[in-house]
Protein backbone atom coordinates (compact mmCIF):
# COMPACT_ATOMS: atom_id res chain seq x y z
CA UNK A 1 0.00 0.00 0.00
CA UNK A 2 3.03 2.28 0.41
CA UNK A 3 3.67 2.94 -3.27
CA UNK A 4 2.36 4.72 -6.34
CA UNK A 5 0.37 3.00 -9.04
CA UNK A 6 2.79 3.70 -11.90
CA UNK A 7 5.89 2.41 -10.14
CA UNK A 8 5.74 -0.62 -7.84
CA UNK A 9 8.02 -0.43 -4.84
CA UNK A 10 10.71 -3.13 -4.72
CA UNK A 11 9.91 -5.28 -1.66
CA UNK A 12 12.35 -4.89 1.23
CA UNK A 13 14.25 -8.04 2.24
CA UNK A 14 12.17 -10.49 4.30
CA UNK A 15 14.31 -10.00 7.40
CA UNK A 16 13.31 -6.32 7.43
CA UNK A 17 9.59 -7.01 7.10
CA UNK A 18 7.02 -7.81 9.75
CA UNK A 19 3.60 -8.61 8.30
CA UNK A 20 4.46 -6.33 5.38
CA UNK A 21 5.58 -3.42 7.53
CA UNK A 22 9.18 -2.23 7.15
CA UNK A 23 11.58 0.57 8.18
CA UNK A 24 11.05 4.04 6.72
CA UNK A 25 14.42 4.00 4.98
CA UNK A 26 12.94 1.82 2.22
CA UNK A 27 10.18 4.34 1.58
CA UNK A 28 12.77 7.13 1.46
CA UNK A 29 14.80 5.22 -1.14
CA UNK A 30 11.65 4.56 -3.16
CA UNK A 31 10.67 8.24 -3.19
CA UNK A 32 14.24 9.22 -4.15
CA UNK A 33 14.05 6.89 -7.12
CA UNK A 34 10.62 8.21 -8.12
CA UNK A 35 11.88 11.76 -8.59
CA UNK A 36 14.60 10.45 -10.91
CA UNK A 37 12.55 7.90 -12.85
CA UNK A 38 9.67 10.21 -13.75
CA UNK A 39 10.86 12.20 -16.76
CA UNK A 40 8.65 14.62 -18.71
CA UNK A 41 9.82 16.62 -21.75
CA UNK A 42 13.38 15.61 -21.04
CA UNK A 43 13.36 16.72 -17.40
CA UNK A 44 13.02 14.53 -14.33
CA UNK A 45 11.10 15.65 -11.27
CA UNK A 46 14.43 16.17 -9.53
CA UNK A 47 15.55 18.50 -12.34
CA UNK A 48 12.51 20.66 -11.65
CA UNK A 49 13.11 21.04 -7.91
CA UNK A 50 14.76 24.22 -6.60
CA UNK A 51 16.73 22.92 -3.63
CA UNK A 52 17.89 25.13 -0.74
CA UNK A 53 15.35 27.76 -1.79
CA UNK A 54 13.06 28.66 1.11
CA UNK A 55 9.75 30.24 0.10
CA UNK A 56 8.72 32.99 2.50
CA UNK A 57 5.54 34.28 0.88
CA UNK A 58 2.80 33.75 -1.69
CA UNK A 59 0.37 36.41 -2.87
CA UNK A 60 -2.16 36.84 -5.64
CA UNK A 61 -1.73 39.83 -7.94
CA UNK A 62 -4.55 41.85 -9.47
CA UNK A 63 -4.03 40.10 -12.80
CA UNK A 64 -4.81 36.77 -11.10
CA UNK A 65 -1.25 35.48 -11.17
CA UNK A 66 0.45 34.10 -8.09
CA UNK A 67 3.79 35.51 -6.98
CA UNK A 68 6.11 33.27 -4.99
CA UNK A 69 8.82 35.08 -3.04
CA UNK A 70 12.09 33.92 -1.54
CA UNK A 71 13.97 36.21 0.83
CA UNK A 72 11.32 38.81 -0.04
CA UNK A 73 12.29 38.81 -3.73
CA UNK A 74 10.14 37.47 -6.55
CA UNK A 75 11.18 33.92 -7.31
CA UNK A 76 8.41 32.77 -9.65
CA UNK A 77 5.13 33.93 -11.15
CA UNK A 78 2.42 31.44 -12.06
CA UNK A 79 -1.11 31.40 -13.45
CA UNK A 80 -1.75 28.10 -11.68
CA UNK A 81 -0.35 27.15 -8.28
CA UNK A 82 -0.31 23.83 -6.42
CA UNK A 83 0.56 24.21 -2.74
CA UNK A 84 1.74 20.75 -1.68
CA UNK A 85 3.28 21.74 1.66
CA UNK A 86 0.82 19.45 3.42
CA UNK A 87 0.43 19.20 7.18
CA UNK A 88 3.95 18.17 8.19
CA UNK A 89 6.17 21.07 7.17
CA UNK A 90 6.29 23.13 10.34
CA UNK A 91 7.03 21.31 13.63
CA UNK A 92 4.93 22.26 16.64
CA UNK A 93 7.09 22.92 19.70
CA UNK A 94 5.01 23.61 22.82
CA UNK A 95 6.04 26.48 25.03
CA UNK A 96 7.39 25.15 28.33
CA UNK A 97 8.77 27.33 31.14
CA UNK A 98 12.56 27.06 31.35
CA UNK A 99 13.14 26.04 27.72
CA UNK A 100 15.81 28.70 27.36
CA UNK A 101 17.76 27.22 30.30
CA UNK A 102 17.77 23.61 29.05
CA UNK A 103 21.30 22.63 28.02
CA UNK A 104 20.62 19.15 26.70
CA UNK A 105 20.18 18.10 23.07
CA UNK A 106 16.73 19.02 21.71
CA UNK A 107 15.05 17.85 18.50
CA UNK A 108 11.61 17.45 16.98
CA UNK A 109 10.71 13.99 15.69
CA UNK A 110 10.85 15.43 12.16
CA UNK A 111 14.65 15.23 12.30
CA UNK A 112 14.93 12.09 14.43
CA UNK A 113 15.93 9.97 11.42
CA UNK A 114 18.95 12.20 10.77
CA UNK A 115 20.01 12.58 14.39
CA UNK A 116 22.99 10.71 15.85
CA UNK A 117 22.31 10.80 19.57
CA UNK A 118 21.47 7.09 19.68
CA UNK A 119 25.16 6.41 18.97
CA UNK A 120 26.44 9.02 21.43
CA UNK A 121 27.47 7.38 24.72
CA UNK A 122 27.51 10.77 26.45
CA UNK A 123 23.75 11.07 25.92
CA UNK A 124 22.12 8.35 28.01
CA UNK A 125 18.93 9.88 29.41
CA UNK A 126 16.30 10.38 26.71
CA UNK A 127 12.97 12.07 27.43
CA UNK A 128 10.20 11.77 24.83
CA UNK A 129 7.21 14.14 24.84
CA UNK A 130 3.98 13.22 23.04
CA UNK A 131 1.34 10.52 22.86
CA UNK A 132 1.16 9.49 19.19
CA UNK A 133 2.83 6.67 17.26
CA UNK A 134 5.86 8.85 16.48
CA UNK A 135 6.58 9.07 20.23
CA UNK A 136 6.30 5.29 20.52
CA UNK A 137 8.74 4.83 17.62
CA UNK A 138 11.30 7.18 19.18
CA UNK A 139 10.92 5.55 22.60
CA UNK A 140 11.32 2.08 21.08
CA UNK A 141 14.40 3.02 19.02
CA UNK A 142 16.01 4.73 22.02
CA UNK A 143 15.38 1.74 24.28
CA UNK A 144 16.81 -0.65 21.67
CA UNK A 145 19.93 1.55 21.58
CA UNK A 146 20.39 1.00 25.31
CA UNK A 147 19.28 4.44 26.48
CA UNK A 148 17.40 5.21 29.68
CA UNK A 149 14.04 6.34 28.28
CA UNK A 150 11.28 8.37 29.92
CA UNK A 151 8.13 8.84 27.84
CA UNK A 152 5.76 11.63 28.94
CA UNK A 153 2.14 11.86 27.78
CA UNK A 154 0.40 14.90 29.20
CA UNK A 155 -2.79 14.51 31.18
CA UNK A 156 -4.36 17.60 29.60
CA UNK A 157 -4.25 16.27 26.03
CA UNK A 158 -5.99 13.60 23.97
CA UNK A 159 -4.12 10.73 25.57
CA UNK A 160 -1.97 7.96 24.09
CA UNK A 161 -2.39 6.43 20.65
CA UNK A 162 -4.24 3.17 20.21
CA UNK A 163 -2.20 0.30 18.79
CA UNK A 164 -3.42 -2.16 16.20
CA UNK A 165 -1.98 -5.62 15.83
CA UNK A 166 -0.18 -6.15 12.48
CA UNK A 167 -1.82 -9.51 11.76
CA UNK A 168 -4.71 -9.59 9.26
CA UNK A 169 -8.24 -10.59 10.21
CA UNK A 170 -8.41 -12.96 7.23
CA UNK A 171 -6.05 -14.79 4.86
CA UNK A 172 -7.48 -12.56 2.14
CA UNK A 173 -5.27 -9.77 3.44
CA UNK A 174 -1.51 -9.47 3.94
CA UNK A 175 -1.79 -7.45 7.16
CA UNK A 176 -4.17 -5.43 9.30
CA UNK A 177 -3.86 -2.37 7.04
CA UNK A 178 -5.16 -4.32 4.06
CA UNK A 179 -7.87 -5.77 6.29
CA UNK A 180 -9.04 -2.29 7.19
CA UNK A 181 -8.65 -0.35 3.93
CA UNK A 182 -11.31 -1.99 1.79
CA UNK A 183 -14.87 -1.02 0.91
CA UNK A 184 -16.40 -3.59 3.22
CA UNK A 185 -14.78 -1.99 6.26
CA UNK A 186 -15.46 1.48 4.86
CA UNK A 187 -19.17 0.60 5.06
CA UNK A 188 -18.82 0.49 8.86
CA UNK A 189 -17.63 4.09 9.02
CA UNK A 190 -20.01 7.06 9.46
CA UNK A 191 -18.67 9.00 6.49
CA UNK A 192 -20.25 11.64 4.23
CA UNK A 193 -17.98 10.74 1.32
CA UNK A 194 -19.18 9.16 -1.90
CA UNK A 195 -22.23 7.11 -2.75
CA UNK A 196 -23.43 4.58 -0.18
CA UNK A 197 -23.86 0.90 -0.93
CA UNK A 198 -26.63 -1.30 0.43
CA UNK A 199 -24.57 -2.44 3.43
CA UNK A 200 -23.74 1.12 4.47
CA UNK A 201 -27.38 2.18 4.13
CA UNK A 202 -28.50 -0.71 6.35
CA UNK A 203 -25.83 -0.06 8.97
CA UNK A 204 -26.30 3.69 9.27
CA UNK A 205 -29.87 4.18 8.10
CA UNK A 206 -31.74 1.78 10.40
CA UNK A 207 -32.07 1.54 14.17
CA UNK A 208 -31.02 -2.11 14.17
CA UNK A 209 -28.05 -1.40 11.90
CA UNK A 210 -26.78 1.42 14.10
CA UNK A 211 -27.10 -0.68 17.24
CA UNK A 212 -25.28 -3.57 15.59
CA UNK A 213 -22.60 -1.19 14.29
CA UNK A 214 -21.76 0.34 17.66
CA UNK A 215 -21.86 -3.04 19.42
CA UNK A 216 -19.38 -4.29 16.83
CA UNK A 217 -17.04 -1.34 17.33
CA UNK A 218 -17.27 -1.65 21.12
CA UNK A 219 -16.44 -5.33 20.88
CA UNK A 220 -13.50 -4.55 18.62
CA UNK A 221 -12.24 -1.96 21.09
CA UNK A 222 -12.44 -4.39 24.01
CA UNK A 223 -10.69 -7.09 22.01
CA UNK A 224 -7.92 -4.71 21.00
CA UNK A 225 -7.34 -3.59 24.59
CA UNK A 226 -7.19 -7.21 25.71
CA UNK A 227 -4.71 -8.03 22.95
CA UNK A 228 -2.45 -5.11 23.89
CA UNK A 229 -2.58 -6.27 27.54
CA UNK A 230 -1.92 -2.86 29.09
CA UNK A 231 -1.95 -4.40 32.56
CA UNK A 232 0.77 -6.96 31.75
CA UNK A 233 2.88 -7.89 34.76
CA UNK A 234 6.26 -7.06 33.20
CA UNK A 235 5.11 -3.52 32.40
CA UNK A 236 3.59 -2.60 35.74
CA UNK A 237 6.70 -1.04 37.26
CA UNK A 238 7.29 0.95 34.09
CA UNK A 239 3.80 2.44 33.85
CA UNK A 240 2.80 0.50 30.72
CA UNK A 241 -0.87 0.84 31.74
CA UNK A 242 -0.50 4.58 31.05
CA UNK A 243 -0.60 3.71 27.34
CA UNK A 244 -4.23 2.63 27.45
CA UNK A 245 -6.26 5.02 25.24
CA UNK A 246 -8.66 7.44 26.91
CA UNK A 247 -11.43 6.91 24.35
CA UNK A 248 -12.65 3.92 22.27
CA UNK A 249 -10.83 3.29 18.99
CA UNK A 250 -13.96 4.16 16.97
CA UNK A 251 -13.60 7.85 17.83
CA UNK A 252 -9.91 8.13 16.89
CA UNK A 253 -9.55 10.98 19.36
CA UNK A 254 -6.07 9.89 20.37
CA UNK A 255 -4.59 8.77 17.04
CA UNK A 256 -3.50 5.19 16.34
CA UNK A 257 -0.65 3.11 14.98
CA UNK A 258 0.43 -0.45 14.28
CA UNK A 259 2.79 -2.51 16.39
CA UNK A 260 5.35 -2.87 13.59
CA UNK A 261 8.00 -5.02 15.27
CA UNK A 262 7.72 -8.41 17.00
CA UNK A 263 9.19 -6.94 20.18
CA UNK A 264 7.69 -3.45 19.85
CA UNK A 265 5.30 -3.52 22.80
CA UNK A 266 7.39 -5.82 24.98
CA UNK A 267 10.41 -3.53 24.61
CA UNK A 268 8.37 -0.48 25.58
CA UNK A 269 6.76 -2.36 28.49
CA UNK A 270 10.08 -3.43 30.00
CA UNK A 271 12.58 -0.74 28.97
CA UNK A 272 10.62 2.54 28.83
CA UNK A 273 9.29 4.44 31.84
CA UNK A 274 5.90 5.91 30.91
CA UNK A 275 4.26 8.87 32.65
CA UNK A 276 0.81 10.46 32.30
CA UNK A 277 1.68 13.85 33.75
CA UNK A 278 2.01 17.41 32.55
CA UNK A 279 5.42 19.03 32.20
CA UNK A 280 5.84 21.84 34.72
CA UNK A 281 9.20 23.22 33.56
CA UNK A 282 12.64 22.45 32.21
CA UNK A 283 15.88 22.86 34.13
CA UNK A 284 19.37 22.82 32.70
CA UNK A 285 19.58 19.02 32.50
CA UNK A 286 16.17 17.77 33.60
CA UNK A 287 12.45 17.78 32.97
CA UNK A 288 10.20 18.51 35.92
CA UNK A 289 6.74 16.93 35.93
CA UNK A 290 3.81 18.58 37.70
CA UNK A 291 2.11 16.70 40.55
CA UNK A 292 -0.72 14.40 39.46
CA UNK A 293 -2.77 15.48 42.45
CA UNK A 294 -2.46 18.35 44.96
CA UNK A 295 -1.05 15.99 47.61
CA UNK A 296 1.59 14.58 45.23
CA UNK A 297 5.11 15.90 44.73
CA UNK A 298 6.60 17.04 41.47
CA UNK A 299 8.92 14.60 39.74
CA UNK A 300 12.32 15.43 38.23
CA UNK A 301 13.64 13.35 35.32
CA UNK A 302 17.26 13.61 34.14
CA UNK A 303 17.46 14.56 30.48
CA UNK A 304 20.45 14.58 28.14
CA UNK A 305 18.10 14.48 25.15
CA UNK A 306 14.60 15.91 24.78
CA UNK A 307 12.60 14.73 21.76
CA UNK A 308 9.45 16.65 20.93
CA UNK A 309 6.98 14.21 19.33
CA UNK A 310 4.38 16.93 19.54
CA UNK A 311 2.97 17.10 16.05
CA UNK A 312 2.81 19.93 13.58
CA UNK A 313 1.81 23.56 13.32
CA UNK A 314 -1.14 23.54 10.86
CA UNK A 315 -0.79 27.20 9.88
CA UNK A 316 0.74 28.08 6.51
CA UNK A 317 2.95 31.12 6.98
CA UNK A 318 3.27 31.60 3.23
CA UNK A 319 0.03 33.62 3.24
CA UNK A 320 -1.18 36.52 5.34
CA UNK A 321 -3.87 35.57 7.84
CA UNK A 322 -6.48 37.47 5.82
CA UNK A 323 -5.53 35.70 2.58
CA UNK A 324 -5.26 32.31 4.29
CA UNK A 325 -8.76 32.64 5.72
CA UNK A 326 -10.13 33.71 2.34
CA UNK A 327 -8.57 30.66 0.71
CA UNK A 328 -9.93 28.27 3.36
CA UNK A 329 -6.74 27.59 5.32
CA UNK A 330 -6.57 27.41 9.09
CA UNK A 331 -5.39 30.42 11.08
CA UNK A 332 -5.14 31.14 14.82
CA UNK A 333 -8.67 31.74 16.09
CA UNK A 334 -8.00 35.26 17.48
CA UNK A 335 -6.94 36.40 13.98
CA UNK A 336 -10.19 35.36 12.33
CA UNK A 337 -12.62 37.93 10.94
CA UNK A 338 -15.80 37.83 13.09
CA UNK A 339 -17.96 38.30 10.00
CA UNK A 340 -16.39 35.28 8.36
CA UNK A 341 -16.89 33.19 11.47
CA UNK A 342 -20.52 34.30 11.78
CA UNK A 343 -21.17 33.32 8.17
CA UNK A 344 -19.71 29.85 8.60
CA UNK A 345 -21.29 29.29 12.00
CA UNK A 346 -24.74 29.50 10.44
CA UNK A 347 -23.84 27.05 7.68
CA UNK A 348 -22.13 24.64 10.05
CA UNK A 349 -25.01 24.69 12.53
CA UNK A 350 -27.37 23.60 9.76
CA UNK A 351 -24.86 20.99 8.60
CA UNK A 352 -24.51 19.66 12.14
CA UNK A 353 -28.22 18.88 12.23
CA UNK A 354 -27.84 16.89 9.00
CA UNK A 355 -24.85 15.01 10.42
CA UNK A 356 -26.83 13.95 13.49
CA UNK A 357 -29.78 13.01 11.32
CA UNK A 358 -27.58 10.75 9.18
CA UNK A 359 -25.49 9.41 12.07
CA UNK A 360 -27.42 9.86 15.36
CA UNK A 361 -24.84 7.97 17.43
CA UNK A 362 -22.26 10.69 16.74
CA UNK A 363 -24.28 12.82 19.14
CA UNK A 364 -23.41 10.43 21.98
CA UNK A 365 -19.62 10.50 22.32
CA UNK A 366 -17.86 8.87 25.28
CA UNK A 367 -16.57 11.02 28.16
CA UNK A 368 -13.43 12.87 27.06
CA UNK A 369 -11.44 15.98 27.88
CA UNK A 370 -12.84 18.52 25.44
CA UNK A 371 -10.17 20.99 24.38
CA UNK A 372 -10.96 24.54 23.33
CA UNK A 373 -10.16 25.07 19.62
CA UNK A 374 -7.13 27.29 19.08
CA UNK A 375 -7.48 27.59 15.29
CA UNK A 376 -10.21 27.99 12.72
CA UNK A 377 -10.93 24.81 10.76
CA UNK A 378 -9.74 24.20 7.23
CA UNK A 379 -12.55 25.14 4.86
CA UNK A 380 -11.37 23.76 1.53
CA UNK A 381 -13.77 22.18 -0.94
CA UNK A 382 -13.04 18.45 -0.97
CA UNK A 383 -10.08 19.38 1.28
CA UNK A 384 -8.34 20.78 -1.81
CA UNK A 385 -9.87 23.91 -3.38
CA UNK A 386 -10.80 27.38 -2.10
CA UNK A 387 -14.47 28.29 -1.90
CA UNK A 388 -14.37 32.07 -1.59
CA UNK A 389 -12.52 33.80 -4.39
CA UNK A 390 -11.60 30.48 -5.95
CA UNK A 391 -13.77 30.82 -9.05
CA UNK A 392 -10.75 31.35 -11.29
CA UNK A 393 -9.56 27.81 -10.56
CA UNK A 394 -5.98 29.00 -10.11
CA UNK A 395 -4.84 27.43 -6.84
CA UNK A 396 -5.21 24.11 -5.00
CA UNK A 397 -3.84 22.69 -1.76
CA UNK A 398 -2.71 19.08 -1.50
CA UNK A 399 -2.19 17.08 1.67
CA UNK A 400 -4.03 19.47 4.00
CA UNK A 401 -5.48 16.53 5.89
CA UNK A 402 -4.44 13.65 8.13
CA UNK A 403 -5.13 10.20 6.69
CA UNK A 404 -4.01 6.64 7.28
CA UNK A 405 -2.52 6.17 3.80
CA UNK A 406 -0.97 9.18 2.12
CA UNK A 407 -0.03 7.39 -1.10
CA UNK A 408 -3.59 6.59 -2.15
CA UNK A 409 -4.86 9.99 -1.10
CA UNK A 410 -2.03 11.78 -2.92
CA UNK A 411 -2.81 10.09 -6.25
CA UNK A 412 -6.55 10.75 -6.00
CA UNK A 413 -6.00 14.37 -4.94
CA UNK A 414 -3.46 15.00 -7.72
CA UNK A 415 -5.86 13.86 -10.44
CA UNK A 416 -8.78 15.81 -8.97
CA UNK A 417 -6.57 18.90 -8.63
CA UNK A 418 -5.59 18.75 -12.30
CA UNK A 419 -9.26 18.54 -13.26
CA UNK A 420 -10.09 21.49 -11.00
CA UNK A 421 -7.27 23.67 -12.33
CA UNK A 422 -8.41 22.88 -15.87
CA UNK A 423 -11.94 24.03 -15.03
CA UNK A 424 -13.46 20.55 -15.20
CA UNK A 425 -14.92 20.67 -11.71
CA UNK A 426 -17.88 23.00 -12.12
CA UNK A 427 -19.72 23.55 -8.85
CA UNK A 428 -21.51 26.67 -7.62
CA UNK A 429 -20.03 28.57 -4.71
CA UNK A 430 -23.13 27.93 -2.57
CA UNK A 431 -22.87 24.17 -3.19
CA UNK A 432 -19.18 24.25 -2.34
CA UNK A 433 -19.87 26.10 0.89
CA UNK A 434 -22.56 23.62 1.88
CA UNK A 435 -20.16 20.74 1.20
CA UNK A 436 -17.40 22.36 3.26
CA UNK A 437 -19.79 23.07 6.15
CA UNK A 438 -20.92 19.45 6.11
CA UNK A 439 -17.33 18.20 6.21
CA UNK A 440 -16.38 20.50 9.08
CA UNK A 441 -19.50 19.65 11.11
CA UNK A 442 -19.02 15.93 10.48
CA UNK A 443 -15.33 16.10 11.41
CA UNK A 444 -16.10 17.72 14.76
CA UNK A 445 -18.69 15.09 15.63
CA UNK A 446 -16.79 12.13 14.21
CA UNK A 447 -13.29 12.72 15.60
CA UNK A 448 -13.93 14.94 18.65
CA UNK A 449 -10.84 17.05 19.46
CA UNK A 450 -8.94 15.70 16.47
CA UNK A 451 -11.77 16.83 14.22
CA UNK A 452 -11.77 20.47 15.33
CA UNK A 453 -9.51 21.45 12.43
CA UNK A 454 -11.83 19.81 9.91
CA UNK A 455 -8.88 17.91 8.44
CA UNK A 456 -8.81 14.58 10.33
CA UNK A 457 -9.85 11.85 7.89
CA UNK A 458 -7.76 9.08 9.41
CA UNK A 459 -10.09 6.12 8.86
CA UNK A 460 -11.68 7.50 5.68
CA UNK A 461 -9.01 6.93 3.03
CA UNK A 462 -11.11 4.62 0.86
CA UNK A 463 -14.32 6.65 0.93
CA UNK A 464 -12.52 9.95 0.40
CA UNK A 465 -10.54 8.73 -2.63
CA UNK A 466 -13.64 7.10 -4.13
CA UNK A 467 -15.55 10.35 -3.71
CA UNK A 468 -12.96 12.39 -5.63
CA UNK A 469 -12.80 9.91 -8.49
CA UNK A 470 -16.58 9.50 -8.57
CA UNK A 471 -16.96 13.26 -9.02
CA UNK A 472 -14.64 13.02 -12.04
CA UNK A 473 -16.78 10.16 -13.40
CA UNK A 474 -13.85 7.73 -13.31
CA UNK A 475 -14.31 4.05 -12.49
CA UNK A 476 -11.28 2.03 -13.62
CA UNK A 477 -10.08 1.80 -10.00
CA UNK A 478 -13.10 -0.33 -9.04
CA UNK A 479 -12.80 -4.13 -9.07
CA UNK A 480 -14.73 -6.37 -11.43
CA UNK A 481 -17.61 -8.07 -9.64
CA UNK A 482 -19.42 -6.69 -6.61
CA UNK A 483 -17.86 -9.12 -4.12
CA UNK A 484 -14.26 -8.40 -5.05
CA UNK A 485 -15.00 -4.66 -5.23
CA UNK A 486 -16.41 -4.85 -1.71
CA UNK A 487 -13.90 -7.18 -0.07
CA UNK A 488 -10.53 -6.82 -1.83
CA UNK A 489 -7.95 -4.50 -0.26
CA UNK A 490 -7.59 -1.11 -1.91
CA UNK A 491 -4.05 -1.17 -3.29
CA UNK A 492 -1.93 1.19 -5.35
CA UNK A 493 -2.31 -0.99 -8.44
CA UNK A 494 -6.04 -0.12 -8.49
CA UNK A 495 -5.11 3.31 -9.87
CA UNK A 496 -2.84 2.14 -12.69
CA UNK A 497 -5.35 2.94 -15.47
CA UNK A 498 -6.79 6.17 -14.07
CA UNK A 499 -4.53 8.54 -16.00
CA UNK A 500 -5.41 6.87 -19.31
CA UNK A 501 -9.11 6.86 -18.41
CA UNK A 502 -8.93 10.54 -17.50
CA UNK A 503 -7.24 11.44 -20.79
CA UNK A 504 -9.78 9.43 -22.76
CA UNK A 505 -12.63 11.29 -21.07
CA UNK A 506 -11.22 14.80 -20.91
CA UNK A 507 -8.30 14.89 -23.35
CA UNK A 508 -4.59 15.23 -22.57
Amino acid sequence: MAEFSDRPMPPPPPEDQYWGFFPAKYTSRYLESCVDDHVYNGQSIRDRILFSTPVDGVREEEDGQWVITSQEACLLRAKKLIDATGMTSQPHIPQIPGQETFQGYTIHHKTFGRSTFLKDNAKQNVVVLGGAKSAADVAYASAKAGKSVSWIIRRTGNGPAAFFAPEPISKRYANSNEGFYNRFMASFLPSPFGSKGLLARLLHGTWFGRKYLMNLWNGFDKGLRALMDYGRIEGQEHGFANLEPDTPIFWQNDSSGVSTRPDFLSTIATKVQIYRRDVDRLNSHSVVLAPKDPEDDELTLPADVLVYCTGWDPVSYLFSSEEAERLGLTIPAPESDPKVQSHWQGLETDADRRVLSDFPYLGEPPPYLKLEPTHTPFRLYKAIAPVNGGSNHSIVFLGKMVVGNNFRTAEAQALWAVAYLDGRVDVSESAMQADVAMTVAWNRRRYLNKGQLGSWFYFDVVGYADMLLEQLKLSSHRRKGWFRDLMDPCLADDFRDLAAEYKARYGA
